[in-house]
């Protein structure tokens, strides 16, 4: 008997203790705090990037006009170049979202070595300062190609590229820009004299057009 008291006092002891802890012990709950990253410092205007690509083209087109008979021939060549290229970049950040400047640098394809030197437009997706470490943008590239084999090569050309990519932060102030799209190489090959009957160069007009995916990476200096 004396034991089934002792029980029934434990456990109406215990109650009690478990009800004095609902009433006068907080329960602490961890609230999930959302970090926000800043991707792009808006209180500075300019910015400097150095980065690289990987050019494979996927199609060849030469287009000749022989202005005598105001003939035009185009035909496909075949496949068979890769390159790369090192960029050096400056931009000034128009708004939040929208970034234009200049890039230059080298470009080293089996075709030809060449220095480009164009215009870029970026269009920035979402505030500078979001709750992730990314952001994606657009991009278009257009200007000038200067090569340097003046013996095959004519020694100015064209270049004009669209495509997309992500900023990613990868550290406190690191950022980097992944990017993927299409370019277009404009080439002007020298026109070859051999045989009797070969027109004058003055007479055609020989371009050459490289289809190319790009592949880039690009860290943001300042």
């Amino acid at each position: 008997m004396k034991k089934i008291l002792f029980l029934l006092v434990a456990v109406v002891g215990f109650s009690m203790v478990a009800e004095a802890q609902q009433y006068f012990i907080p329960k602490y709950k961890g609230e999930k705090v959302e970090r926000d990253f800043v991707l792009d410092n808006p209180k500075r205007k300019f910015t400097v990037t150095l980065g690289g690509t990987y050019n494979m083209a996927f199609g060849i087109t030469d287009r000749v006009n022989l202005k005598h008979q105001n003939d035009v021939v185009t035909y496909p060549r075949e496949i068979g170049f890769s390159g790369g290229s090192a960029l050096l970049g400056v931009g000034y950040k128009a708004t939040e979202n929208i970034v234009a400047g200049v890039e230059t640098g080298a470009l080293f394809q089996d075709n030809g070595i060449a220095m480009p030197l164009y215009g870029t437009f970026n269009y920035f997706y979402g505030p500078a300062t979001v709750q992730r470490r990314y952001r994606f943008f657009n991009y278009l590239h257009l200007g000038p190609q200067f090569y340097f084999k003046p013996s095959t090569t004519k020694p100015i050309g064209a270049m004009t590229g669209v495509g997309g990519g992500m900023r990613v932060l990868v550290a406190n102030t690191a950022k980097l820009d992944f990017r993927l799209g299409y370019q277009l190489n404009l080439r002007r090959p020298v026109v070859e004299h051999s045989g009797g009957y070969d027109l004058p160069s003055s007479m055609v007009d020989y371009k050459q057009f490289a289809h190319v995916i790009q592949v880039g990476m690009t860290i943001m200096l300042f």
